[in-house]
């Protein structure tokens, strides 16, 4: 995406927002046109590929704008952006697991989510690729460079031997790490926040 398109995108946003605040006190809504502003900023710095779809899908997980000046208007505005909610549903589950056992669906269905930015997404798909199934690929070939090593020196096995253990522990324990990062970077839409708040509230 240009600079000037999403530009575009975030002017025309905030510019619903100010007509819908137009009835509040001058000060009040600055304050929130501030606040959605810098957060926007923030959740674009981290977009490794920013495209239309995914500052689309930014401005969706904030709201219509009719439903902040709403939310604005009964005072129940002042947790909007909070830190995300973080809300174990099925897909997310899923999502999670097979990125572990079954990699290709687990990648497919990571970036078909919504709870993820584009950033998290790439990470989650590269840090290391391939899940537990590539991990293992992997270490299948150690034993051709045992078989090497043993041809050579004996410090030459040793640090053979500690270099494949080390490589060994970070390619078993690098997928869970990446999905407890995934699972701790979650984001729930919008519209599935505002339920989760109001059912806090009851």
């Amino acid at each position: 995406m240009t600079a000037v398109r999403a530009s575009q995108l975030v002017d025309a946003y905030l510019r619903r927002l100010q007509i819908e605040l137009a009835d509040l006190p001058a000060a009040k809504r600055h304050e929130i046109v501030d606040e959605i502003r810098s957060h926007i900023a923030a959740e674009r710095s981290a977009m490794v590929d920013e495209t239309d779809a995914g500052l689309m899908n930014l401005l969706d997980r904030l709201g219509d704008p009719a439903e902040i000046a709403a939310e604005a208007r009964s005072g129940k505005d002042g947790r909007r952006l909070s830190p995300p909610f973080r809300h174990f549903g099925t897909l997310e589950v899923l999502t999670l697991a097979l990125m572990l056992l079954a990699w290709p669906v687990g990648a497919i269905l990571l970036w078909a989510s919504r709870a993820w930015t584009t950033r998290e997404k790439v990470l989650g798909s590269l840090l290391p690729p391939g899940g537990y199934p590539g991990a293992l690929l992997v270490m299948s070939t150690f034993h051709w460079f045992v078989s090497m090593a043993e041809a050579g020196p004996k410090w030459g096995q040793i640090t053979v031997g500690a270099v494949l253990f080390t490589l060994s522990l970070l390619l078993l324990t690098a997928p869970i790490g990446m999905c407890v990062y995934l699972a701790t970077r979650m984001r729930v839409p919008s519209q599935q926040q505002g339920e989760i708040r109001g059912s806090s509230r009851s």
